[in-house]
């Protein structure tokens, strides 16, 4: 699950900034730089883009279980301190390299990286960045890609889902776990038992978030 981090505080989950701003030789980043402690929001210096490279002004990061992990030392791959987190992020294109062909100056994209989306810009390889349409917010946009990415692994290519096949989602109240219905009963046009989730409700306001039947 997300919600909204402002860059000035940098709370929990999101990193949000304002458009048009860290274009100078620094930008300002959210550095892990001793395991198990406070992030700290530090001046990092830019580095020139490489040939396949794009570099994105960051509007919002979505904040991930791996992220907790990997600042307690406890995840599978282990930056060397200090390092930057943030697997997710979505922004707008402010540099391409020459060999870049998929987005241009100005486009807005969403992206996955290894841990450096938690700043006020970041690099990725073009591989890894997809054009957000008009009509979705980039706050929308920037949670899709490891939640969406993780049902459509689990469902594609490794259970390699079909139509009217019947999907059990035992943790349905999650990012991935909603992304898993949603592919697999919009996308696969399979079935979700709803002898395990049939409405899910707010349980301060009794409204209801989603229904399935």
């Amino acid at each position: 699950m997300a919600a909204l981090l402002c860059r000035r505080s940098l709370p929990r989950t999101w990193l949000c900034r304002r458009a048009g701003q860290g274009c100078g030789r620094h930008y300002r980043a959210a550095l892990c730089a001793e395991l198990k402690q406070p992030l700290a929001i530090e001046e990092v210096a830019r580095r020139p883009v490489r040939p396949h490279e794009v570099r994105v002004e960051v509007h919002f990061c979505g904040v991930n279980f791996a992220d907790i992990l990997v600042c307690r030392g406890q995840y599978q791959e282990k930056p060397p301190l200090p390092f930057t987190p943030g697997m997710e992020f979505s922004g707008t294109v402010l540099e391409t390299g020459a060999d870049v062909s998929s987005v241009k100056e100005g486009d807005r994209v969403i992206g996955v990286s290894g841990f450096n989306g938690m700043a006020e810009e970041c690099i990725a390889d073009q591989k890894t960045l997809w054009r957000v349409p008009e009509k979705v917010s980039l706050q929308e946009a920037a949670v899709l890609p490891v939640s969406y990415g993780t049902a459509i692994l689990a469902l594609e290519h490794r259970a390699h889902t079909q139509p009217r096949e019947t999907v059990l989602v035992t943790a349905a109240a999650g990012a991935t776990g909603l992304a898993v219905i949603d592919v697999a009963t919009n996308v696969l046009q399979a079935k979700v038992n709803d002898a395990f989730l049939h409405v899910i409700q707010r349980k301060s306001t009794g409204k209801v978030l989603l229904s399935l039947k």
